[in-house]
Formats: C-alpha cells, sequence, structure tokens
C-alpha cells in the first residue's frame, strides 16, 4: 500500500538522522508532493509513524521528530508492565515528600533548580510476593492535586484520569545491579543478587516529562517483541 511505502520512507529518514530529534517535519503539501500521494496517503503514514513512536503533534506548530529513545527498545516488557486485572497488586508507600529539583532532575523536567517535586517510593507485592521497588519524582505544577493516598494506586491511571492529562511514552533505560541489604530485605532475596533497575522516563504529549521512575525489581527477565 501506498501509506506503507511513505511511512517506510520517512521512518528511514528518522533512523538515518536526516530528520534529527526534535526537529520539524515538512508540512503537508510538501511531503504529499515529494511522495506524489494525497493528503489522506501521508496522514495514514504520519499516524503510523505517531502510533510507533517516531513523531508527535504539536498542535497549530506541525509534526516533529522524537529522539530516539522514543521508539528504540519500545517492545521491551518487565514484569510490572504485564500486570494485569486479575493481578493480585498491593503498593506500600514507604515514603512520601516534597522536594526540591537539583541540577539533575531540573534538567530532566526542564525546570529551574529548586521548582518543587513529589518523591516516594514504594514497594510492589504480585501474587503475594514483594516484586518491585520504586523511587519516583513527579512535577507538583503538573499535578498539584496529588496526594500519598494515590502512590497506594495506578499512579498512571491518576495522571491520565484524575489529572486529565494523555501519556504519550516511557522511555526506558535498562540494567543490571547488585540488590544492596535493605533492598534485599524488602524484597525478600539475598544481598548482591543481581537485578533489573529500569529507569523509567514517562512523557505527556508534546514531550512534557511528567515522571521519573527508578524501578529495581526482583526478577531479572525481560521479553521482548519484534514485529516485521
Amino acid at each position: 500500500m501506498k501509506y506503507i511505502e511513505v511511512y517506510q520512507a520517512i521512518k528511514a529518514d528518522i533512523v538515518a538522522g536526516t530528520y534529527p530529534a526534535w526537529s520539524q517535519l515538512d508540512g503537508e503539501h510538501a511531503l504529499s508532493s515529494q511522495f506524489g500521494v494525497s493528503r489522506p496517503t501521508l496522514r495514514k503514514a504520519i499516524e503510523k509513524l505517531k502510533q510507533e513512536s517516531f513523531v508527535h503533534s504539536r498542535q497549530g506548530s506541525g509534526i516533529f521528530v522524537n529522539p530516539p529513545e522514543f521508539y528504540q527498545d519500545n517492545n521491551l516488557t518487565s514484569i510490572s508492565e504485564r500486570i494485569n486485572k486479575d493481578t493480585d497488586l498491593k503498593n506500600i508507600v514507604l515514603e512520601f515528600s516534597q522536594t526540591q529539583a537539583n541540577e539533575l532532575l531540573a534538567q530532566k523536567f526542564r525546570l529551574e533548580e529548586g521548582a518543587p517535586l513529589y518523591h516516594f517510593k514504594r514497594m510492589r507485592i504480585i501474587n503475594g510476593e514483594p516484586s518491585i521497588l520504586e523511587e519516583t519524582w513527579m512535577p507538583v505544577a503538573l499535578f498539584p492535586t496529588f496526594t500519598e493516598a494515590h502512590c497506594e494506586q495506578s499512579v498512571l491511571h491518576f495522571v491520565e484520569h484524575s489529572a486529565g492529562h494523555n501519556i504519550s511514552h516511557d522511555a526506558k533505560t535498562i540494567s543490571g545491579k547488585a540488590l544492596n541489604e535493605k533492598e534485599a530485605f524488602l524484597l525478600r532475596a539475598e544481598p548482591g543478587h543481581i537485578s533489573l533497575c529500569i529507569q523509567h522516563h514517562v512523557y505527556l504529549l508534546h514531550s512534557v516529562l511528567a515522571q521519573y521512575t527508578v524501578e529495581t525489581l526482583v526478577s531479572n527477565e525481560l521479553t521482548t517483541v519484534s514485529i516485521r
């Protein structure tokens, strides 16, 4: 189909760096002329690029290219991402407070140093087994009604339904780590056990970072699905 050819051509240009991260794609008229297709066909190609996290739209501004972290390894799934409605899940809040953004966090959230952030730690118990430790930061300005009680439920559900935002991407950095004594005690594992450490950068539409989470899993397995 023609829109697949257009999608593949634009995708190849993005991966090759012809369209750098955060750059703007040419307008609909120019792209339609370039590929010799109608605007509806072009829009189908752009929609597929959006679904696969290669681009995002800004109302009234156009279509912009996402950085590689948005579309690379976006099919990797850990145990925390395979939680479903049949899972017995409990969240235990270990710490909850407001803090000020240091230099690193200010850069991540594109805020001024000292801007207020929620900071909380929680343990997730899955089917009766301590499975995940999470440490999370979120901007107070984006979520003024957020409370400790929300940490006992799905935070992403709060973001999308209670706060009314739309989540666009979860960019993950995955590494291995040895559990320290406190982590091992909480996760019922041996100190030094090699576990997965996943850094999540959860973005809203328009590339606004809503949540930065460091997740430590007792599991050290990942599942990946490649679609051709």
